[in-house]
């Protein structure tokens, strides 16, 4: 088998050279991404070992690269480099790695990740022919049943092999074999599984979609991946990737699958952590300004589709620069926190909130007209006015002025956010100018 590493540094190139030699590997090595992508295409190795800091293209768009290519897409990819920080375990995941080895490395810990790895990919392979020797000679194997059998052996131990969970299914999603080390991970005991199917077992909106996926592996022959969320017997609901395969299909439309469960909880509550802080505003909570941009986009246009009306409504604190000149930036982020707090419990659940600005908010209204924009408008702003904030210079109030720009049934294509977010600011002017503490509306 042949490793191709991928490191600018020639002592860990002789390194895990010397370290893979000695287990009976062939080594290639690449100096930088270009080159491991170059390689990989030309001569596809059978793994590879990539550092994340590179000159040129770094390991993660080399992996990413990689990933695109149907005749490399399948090389598994161990990331090793000296960054101990999540932010760059996501990024080597989420680009396709199947691992990651921090420097320095162990070379007793090298050979065994690299080992496994390889174990996994020959396996994966031994199946996929497994399935094509089954699709051409589907005949003989129906006569053979001795065959038949070699090859369902072969398929068990390739299952057990695999991490967490495995299971087979017949066409309809009846569970024909449970095969799993750890039994807590299921969401029922192995024997209350065998024989039922799996809609009776797992909540329908899993069922529905675990049963898509064996419908189309068995139409299509290629394998589908899932992700889904159900209670274990462990307690709680735990993430899983399901990757389902066709293990058998004959004339009379009776079929076999193999599903492959990974639990992915932890990876799923990492994205979604990394997700809610790009989106998030860090002080407030409320969304940042390029997510609440991207949210109401997508609201305009629902409203433009179905001539719905729309409205949006921009505040600014009144002398808020002031407020902070005399108290402190420290009790100026408290009142921002506790006037969006405010705000938040007032909107209902379809409303869209966004920090615009330093002291500057908006608020996308769907499915609102100018009347009932304007009557939200001045409850909110009567709720701020009676807002008093415990600090440590004592209780403390403010006071808003509010810009409400709307588009109500029949406007025409050419309005867009900008436009409506243009309207609302020349409002909220016209507020303040007004003496603040105030709700002014732009023209219809």
């Amino acid at each position: 088998m042949t490793i191709l590493i991928a490191d600018d540094a020639t002592e860990n190139v002789a390194l895990l050279s010397r370290i893979l030699k000695m287990s009976g590997y062939n080594v290639q090595a690449a100096a930088d991404g270009d080159q491991v992508v170059a390689y990989a295409k030309a001569s596809p190795p059978d793994l590879i070992l990539l550092d994340v800091n590179m000159p040129g293209m770094d390991g993660f768009e080399a992996c990413r690269r990689l990933k695109e290519d149907e005749g490399t897409r399948e090389i598994p990819v161990i990331f090793i480099s000296a960054l101990d920080n999540i932010e760059d375990k996501t990024r080597a995941f989420r680009s396709g790695g199947v691992d990651y080895i921090l420097k320095p490395f162990d070379y007793e810990e090298v050979q065994a990740r690299v080992e496994t790895h390889l174990v996994i990919r020959g396996l994966r392979i031994q199946l996929e022919q497994a399935n094509q020797e089954l699709a051409a000679r589907v005949d003989e194997l129906t006569a053979s049943r001795e065959l038949l059998a070699e090859r369902e052996r072969k398929l068990s131990a390739f299952v057990k092999a695999l991490p967490n969970i495995s299971f087979i299914f017949d066409e309809h999603g009846r569970f024909l074999e449970v095969l799993a080390n750890e039994t807590s991970l299921l969401p029922a005991k192995p024997d209350k599984l065998l024989g039922c199917l799996n809609e009776d077992i797992v909540p329908a909106k899993v069922a529905a979609v675990m049963l898509d996926a064996i419908r189309l592996t068995i139409e299509t022959g290629k394998i589908q991946i899932v992700e889904y969320k159900l209670p274990v017997l462990a307690g709680g609901e735990r993430w899983f990737e399901g990757r389902l395969t066709l293990m058998e299909k004959d004339e009379t439309g009776h079929s076999k699958i193999v599903f492959v469960a990974t639990e992915i909880t932890e990876r799923v509550q990492l994205y979604q952590e990394v997700q809610r802080l790009a989106n998030q505003d860090v002080l407030t909570g409320c969304f940042n300004r390029r997510h609440f941009m991207a949210l109401a986009s997508q609201e305009i246009q629902r409203a433009r589709r179905y001539k719905r009306p729309l409205s949006l409504l921009m505040l600014d604190i009144d002398h808020f620069k002031g407020f902070n000149d005399q108290y402190g930036h420290q009790i100026g982020d408290q009142l921002l926190c506790h006037l969006v707090n405010l705000c938040l419990k007032q909107l209902r659940n379809v409303d869209i909130m966004g920090r615009y600005g330093g002291e500057e908010f908006v608020i996308m209204m769907p499915e609102t007209a100018r009347d009932g924009a304007l009557r939200a408008a001045e409850r909110l702003q009567e709720k701020i006015r009676k807002l008093v904030i415990d600090t440590s210079q004592g209780e403390l109030s403010v006071t808003v002025s509010m810009g409400l720009a709307s588009l109500d049934r029949g406007f025409d294509e050419s309005q867009d956010l900008d436009l409506v977010i243009r309207h609302a600011d020349q409002a909220l002017y016209a507020a303040k100018n007004a003496g603040r503490d105030c709700v002014r509306m732009s023209s219809p």
